[in-house]
């Protein structure tokens, strides 16, 4: 005879019972009357859990939980005991508590990343068009204005552009740059993943005396299109979401993630390998085209120059850069690959 909580089918109503086994069949009785019935082939037993009592439930869906937690039933499957062996095997659990945090390192900053990688080759040139698009349109309505330079200042990024593109034998009709004001960025230049890249009026004013300069740094945001770094960061992001999702069961972020991949680029930050993997690019580009590295770590002087609260302007948006002295160093001390 076991006592505890008989629960009626489709019913929060609990009341006090008592359950009586046979070999293969089960009677539950309330107020000495019974109540329910079932062979025990029909039954299901809710795992054993350590603290947990192991509950019935019969086809109806009626539920008989014991008033004995440490109640086993004879017939409960050997599942369960390994079950609750395994969770209260204190050794097991320390192992487990090490070894979920090196788990999900490895499947957040290895596998995704990875995969990410992976995704990125074989994505079609249209949805890295719509990323961009839908990326500009959101930074645009949030933290750009019109350029408040001079037809003629415009003219001249223009033309240095231009030829910068030629010079590459870049696609014109891939790349074009734009310029903007903006309180937000301060003296900044970004790129968005469908090859557009946007000069801010201060980051133009600032290296105006300075061409080549510029165009180190607009070299600096092509080399993060052309090594795909924010179609990166943002598979990265989609296929990290949608494994936690999967983790902790809740696939309403998969849907946030499908639906918002392009706007999330806003708040993307660029590792510090991709920011060496542009300024790599820049520089091998400036002795391509008979330039050096100098000018480079020029425009990085000029920005160091601006104060902290600048400074940090130019790497708010999608980049977490190495330190400018670090960089202005590797621009001078930079050697191009025979």
């Amino acid at each position: 005879m076991i006592r505890g909580y008989f629960y009626q089918p489709n019913s929060s109503r609990v009341q006090e019972a008592v359950a009586r086994l046979s070999d293969s069949h089960i009677v539950i009785y309330v107020n000495d009357e019974s109540v329910c019935e079932s062979s025990v082939e029909t039954l299901t037993v809710s795992a054993h859990l350590p603290g947990q009592a192991s509950e019935l439930t019969f086809t109806d869906g009626a539920r008989f939980v014991p008033l004995d937690v440490s109640y086993r039933w004879a017939f409960q499957s050997g599942k369960s005991s390994l079950l609750a062996t395994l969770e209260s095997n204190l050794a097991l659990i320390v192992c487990a508590l090490v070894a979920t945090p090196v788990l999900l390192y490895a499947l957040l900053f290895k596998l995704v990343p990875g995969i990410a990688v992976t995704a990125v080759q074989t994505m079609p040139d249209a949805v890295v068009e719509q990323m961009g698009q839908q990326s500009m349109v959101l930074i645009e309505r949030t933290v750009l204005s019109p350029t408040e330079l001079s037809e003629e200042e415009q003219a001249v990024i223009e033309q240095l552009w231009q030829d910068t593109v030629a010079q590459l034998d870049l696609s014109a009709q891939k790349y074009r740059v734009d310029v903007y004001h903006s309180e937000h960025f301060g003296a900044n230049a970004f790129a968005l993943p469908h090859g557009q890249v946007v000069v801010t009026d201060e980051l133009a004013r600032l290296l105006a005396d300075n061409p080549d300069a510029l165009r180190a740094i607009l070299l600096h945001e092509i080399g993060h299109v052309e090594r795909m770094h924010s179609v990166r960061l943002a598979s990265q992001a989609a296929v990290a979401s949608i494994a936690i999702a999967m983790l902790v069961g809740d696939m309403d972020i998969v849907a946030e993630v499908v639906l918002g991949s392009g706007s999330a680029l806003l708040d993307l930050q660029f590792s510090q390998d991709m920011e060496w993997e542009a300024d790599n690019y820049a520089l091998a580009q400036l002795h391509r085209l008979d330039y050096s590295g100098e000018h480079f770590a020029q425009a990085l002087e000029s920005l160091a120059g601006l104060g902290e609260t600048d400074e940090q302007n130019w790497l708010k948006y999608l980049s977490t850069h190495p330190s400018l002295q670090e960089r202005i160093e590797h621009a001078r001390n930079y050697t191009p690959s025979p």
